[in-house]
């Protein structure tokens, strides 16, 4: 089963715009320590970037041994080794700092020696981890906090940062060698995820020449970018090649497909990268093409962010205007040139959310400097106390508010929640109310079986997984698999309205309930690909017209091309209905199919991936009547529109398909 939860791992990075003060590295510790995941004190890390030219190049190692003997270890390779500093130990390592002299393709080539000497057999001696001229990287076994105390990485100042908390999911993490940030020549990243195309991405390095690695899969992002930079590719073609994008709206030239094969990544992931080109820096995210890991993006007038939780942004920034990025998409952000890839459109950029009000006029708690355990602990004291209305202040990435309020069976509850809520809120809700005052994160409302939800600002990724009753009401947009399950059972009928945009899989595997997507304030489709994949009940109101290539997980063009084609050949359609059909999509030859010819259509796919079907109408009488009342309530809620003056426009309406 799909790992829906955001993983063990905590990305960050922020580079500066021209002209803006350096990035303190306090700032860049404070971001990153808000993200405290279970088991996330098994490795942390920094890697910082400035851009003032130098003749030579820093080689960090962890090295079990005399320090010393690094610097005969590259002198066999050509490359002079002027200092060797010792900057800490662990255990029986020792880490270590070199400054070397030498050709840059020299330096290279004796790198990756060393790792082959150093790392090979049973011993695993040691490892070098960074090299650059304009690059520190600074890792460790320990909360974000333990390994900036133990280097000092607070009182460093620079114009690109990377930072990590982890857990090892795929790695043992009692030594620095598995904690992140990775790093190349120049090149570091932080990942959040899995890589399941590890094997084939390592057949491509050891094709290139690299034949020592840890063992992560995080590690070969590192490699894998700084091999297609190195063989001639744009930042923004190594990256493309990296997503892996999806042949059926993406493609790569099939020249680029068939030479790249196994450097394209495979797998959940988020990963961050910092490049130093040798005359500009530059912030990259990129998201696989399902986006199975958050990745929020973030401008102010003097920084660039990225982040795997909002808040880590609004530690530093709490006016900053942040967006999400779509799936299979790329940010990218230089020093010199500013931002060249948003991620997005710009008309879908008009659409996110402003920042949250963090603190209100009156408030019963405040909980900026308390973790979510005492949050809800302090809102269930005053539960018990009878008050029927608490408002929180300073909320900022506090996750699983609310969880505890079923357990001690709490109704008629209203929380009236102020800044950026965590993961996890009103899960398993049952009879409270929630108002959010800015945006939520991930997994929003998950098997909630009664209650209200109405969040002001946008909901992220999975919101509303496994629906069940109750109303969740959103003004802004929504993301990735957002009602997903979704499921009603007698008068039990969930319903959910999002003013906004969503991307994409709304309403996958959903069996019950009602989606309304008005999409206002947006010109184009208000949907992402994927709409009602496997859905076999409930109903997905969006306004306007979608396209039916958008619905479900239809076959690739050229499987419906190849079917056409056989129903021609075996005289189940006649010519007339293969040229008419042939350049239709998918959802529409299906409808208009007939007989035996249909039946094959259905054996073939439908059966085994079941595309909904859709109209695009105006609503019926019947529907009018029963989406009027709770569209009301929305308006009323949301206090800008009489939104039930957009039922009266047309609708797409989506249903599962009956086979």
């Amino acid at each position: 089963m799909v790992d829906y939860y955001p993983s063990g791992c905590g990305v960050f990075g922020i580079l500066r715009k021209r002209n803006s003060p350096k990035v303190k590295g306090n700032l860049v510790v404070r971001a990153i320590d808000r993200v405290r995941y279970r088991g996330s004190d098994k490795g942390a890390g920094f890697a910082v970037f400035n851009l003032e030219k130098r003749n030579y190049y820093v080689i960090k190692a962890f090295y079990e041994g005399n320090p010393s003997e690094l610097k005969d270890m590259f002198s066999k390779y050509g490359v002079e080794v002027k200092n060797v500093e010792l900057l800490t130990k662990y255990s029986n390592l020792c880490d270590c700092n070199l400054i070397a002299l030498g050709d840059i393709n020299e330096v290279r080539k004796a790198i990756r020696n060393v790792n082959e000497i150093m790392w090979n057999g049973k011993e695993r001696r040691g490892r070098v981890y960074s090299v650059g001229s304009s690059l520190h990287v600074y890792k460790g076994v320990g909360y974000p906090k333990d390994v900036a105390e133990q280097y000092r990485v607070e009182e460093f100042e620079g114009d690109l940062w990377l930072a990590h908390t982890r857990q090892p999911t795929n790695s043992p993490g009692y030594y620095p060698f598995w904690s992140h940030p990775f790093s190349s020549f120049n090149v570091a990243i932080v990942h959040n995820g899995d890589v399941s195309s590890f094997g084939a991405n390592v057949e491509y390095l050891n094709s290139r020449g690299l034949n020592s690695f840890v063992g992560t899969d995080s590690e070969v992002l590192a490699f894998l970018f700084e091999e297609l930079i190195a063989e001639g590719l744009t930042i923004e073609e190594a990256v493309k090649i990296l997503i892996n994008p999806s042949r059926r709206f993406n493609a790569l030239p099939k020249d680029i497909d068939y030479l790249y094969r196994n450097a394209m990544l495979d797998g959940p992931f988020t990963a961050v990268i910092g490049y130093d080109s040798g005359d500009d820096l530059y912030l990259i995210a990129i998201a696989d093409r399902s986006k199975f890991r958050p990745a929020i993006i973030g401008e102010d007038e003097s920084y660039y962010y990225v982040a795997s939780e909002e808040n880590e942004i609004r530690e530093i920034s709490p006016k900053a205007k942040v967006w999400t990025l779509k799936p299979g998409s790329y940010f990218i952000a230089s020093y010199k040139k500013g931002i060249i890839s948003y991620g997005r459109s710009n008309d879908e950029l008009k659409t996110f959310s402003p920042p949250p009000i963090m603190v209100p006029e009156k408030y019963d708690i405040n909980a900026y400097n308390i973790g979510y355990k005492e949050l809800n602990y302090e809102i269930l004291k005053l539960a018990e106390k009878g008050k029927k209305e608490i408002t929180v202040a300073n909320v900022l990435g506090h996750r699983y508010i609310g969880i505890n309020l079923p357990a001690k069976n709490i109704n008629n509850l209203r929380i009236n929640l102020y800044g950026v809520v965590g993961n996890a809120m009103a899960n398993l809700n049952e009879g409270n109310e929630f108002y959010v005052y800015g945006n939520v994160a991930d997994d929003c409302c998950d098997t909630m079986h009664g209650g209200k939800v109405v969040i002001y600002g946008d909901a992220r990724d999975v919101l509303a997984q496994t629906f069940q009753n109750g109303k969740i009401f959103v003004k802004g947009n929504a993301g990735n698999r957002v009602g997903i399950q979704m499921r009603e059972y007698k008068d039990k009928r969930p319903y959910l309205i999002i003013g906004g945009i969503v991307d994409d899989y709304l309403g996958e595997y959903m069996a019950g309930g009602v989606i309304i997507v008005f999409g206002k304030g947006f010109n184009g489709e208000p949907v992402g690909n994927f709409v009602g994949t496997g859905m076999v009940r409930g109903r997905i109101y969006i306004r306007g017209k979608v396209s039916p290539s958008k619905l479900g997980l239809q076959p690739p063009r050229y499987e419906v091309m190849r079917l056409l084609k056989a129903l021609f050949l075996e005289g189940l359609i006649s010519s007339e209905e293969y040229d008419s059909l042939k350049n239709e999509e998918y959802i529409e030859i299906v409808n208009k199919l007939q007989g035996e010819a249909k039946e094959y259509a259905k054996k073939l796919f439908e059966e085994k991936i079941g595309v909904p079907t859709y109209e695009y109408r105006e609503l019926t009488e019947e529907e009018f009547k029963e989406l009027y009342p709770v569209v009301d309530e929305y308006s009323k809620d949301m206090m800008d529109y009489s939104y039930t003056e957009l039922l009266k426009e047309k609708f797409t309406v989506i249903t599962a398909r009956k086979l």
